[in-house]
């Protein structure tokens, strides 16, 4: 169904990429390869049996040739979205990213008026990081109407990391705690705010973060107060005390000389699971909440990237939006993602 529609993947010899790479050719798609290391796109290319090319983020208008969508999965996406994504407005193609980060969720969005008077769709964070949480957010915002408060738990695992994801992860935690109020997304003190809650698989302390899901699930669901918090192995207390230090140790890392540590695990496939909750609450006491279980990271993010494609493709020009928005939540439980009995 759609070998004959071209799209391309920039960032494909990266651990996601190639993830989606493999993912989109098992589906039957034939995208184009591209990439900065040219040897390690034409090796990708060449396994795959798919076309290729090469060039650094900032000449992607020289790369897309007749591709009709460009998906972006190479990091530092703080370095690499803003030229994909002006390069696509240029083009006039669909743009999608699996960056989960708040200026470039912001971005993105606010090409809405650009990419309709263009006739294409773009969309932000079409990775785990926001389809999972973002549908679960509209499930329960969906129940009740008016809801004024959001409260998102992600229990993201994954089978090691890459190094892409850890370079982001590090821009994410210098830039400091946010939370949304008011419609705003306004800074918060790392740490604060940390509590215990109870999971589908034991107590844990999690903290507020900031993620696109502010942003993200602001447009979907119209909701002006939204908090987005994660696990740590530390006591809420500790988490409250130490964490206002990470950024200092964030800056750090970026002039020491750094080793993957974090190659992939000797997990068995199918073992490792992460988690979601939602809770919306409206002014009048109304609740609606929820928990969902996704399989691991990496292999969610590859599955949702190209239904969000399909989808996109399939799609009339939506301009800027969300996944959730456009598709409903019921793209982020065709990626793998299923409700759970409460914690």
């Amino acid at each position: 169904m759609f070998t004959n529609i071209p799209w391309l993947i920039y960032g494909a010899t990266g651990r996601t990429g190639t993830l989606i790479a493999e993912e989109a050719v098992a589906r039957g798609h034939r995208p184009v390869l591209a990439g900065r290391d040219a040897e390690g796109v034409r090796r990708l290319a060449e396994r795959l049996d798919l076309k290729w090319v090469a060039g650094p983020a900032s000449d992607l208008g020289a790369l897309v040739g007749d591709a009709q969508l460009v998906l972006l999965a190479a990091g530092p996406f703080g370095a690499t979205a803003p030229p994909a994504l002006r390069a696509c407005l240029d083009a006039s193609v669909h743009y999608l990213d699996i960056a989960n980060e708040i200026p470039l969720a912001e971005a993105v969005l606010a090409a809405d008026d650009a990419a309709r008077r263009r006739g294409i769709t773009v969309l932000p964070a079409v990775g785990f990081g926001t389809v999972a949480s973002d549908g679960l957010a509209r499930h329960v915002a969906d129940q009740v109407p008016g809801a004024t408060a959001l409260e998102l738990a992600v229990m993201l695992e994954t089978d090691g990391s890459s190094a892409g994801a850890r370079a982001s992860t590090i821009d994410v935690v210098m830039s400091g705690g946010r939370v949304r109020r008011d419609g705003r997304v306004v800074r918060a003190r790392l740490g604060a705010g940390a509590h215990r809650h109870a999971t589908p698989i034991g107590d844990r302390t999690f903290v507020p973060v900031p993620t696109a899901d502010l942003v993200v699930s602001a447009r979907t669901t119209g909701v002006p107060n939204i908090t987005v918090s994660r696990p740590v192995s530390l006591p809420p207390m500790v988490a409250e005390l130490a964490m206002p230090a990470l950024p200092v140790l964030a800056r750090a890392s970026r002039i020491l000389p750094q080793r993957d540590r974090t190659p992939r695990s000797n997990a068995e496939p199918g073992t490792v699971e992460s988690h979601l909750w939602a809770r919306a609450i409206a002014a009048d006491g109304r609740t609606a909440e929820a928990w969902a279980r996704t399989g691991e990271g990496y292999a969610y993010t590859a599955r949702s990237a190209v239904l969000v494609v399909e989808a996109t493709l399939q799609a009339e020009p939506l301009g800027a939006t969300t996944v959730a928005n456009a598709f409903g939540p019921e793209l982020s439980f065709a990626a793998g993602s299923e409700l759970v009995a409460p914690a």
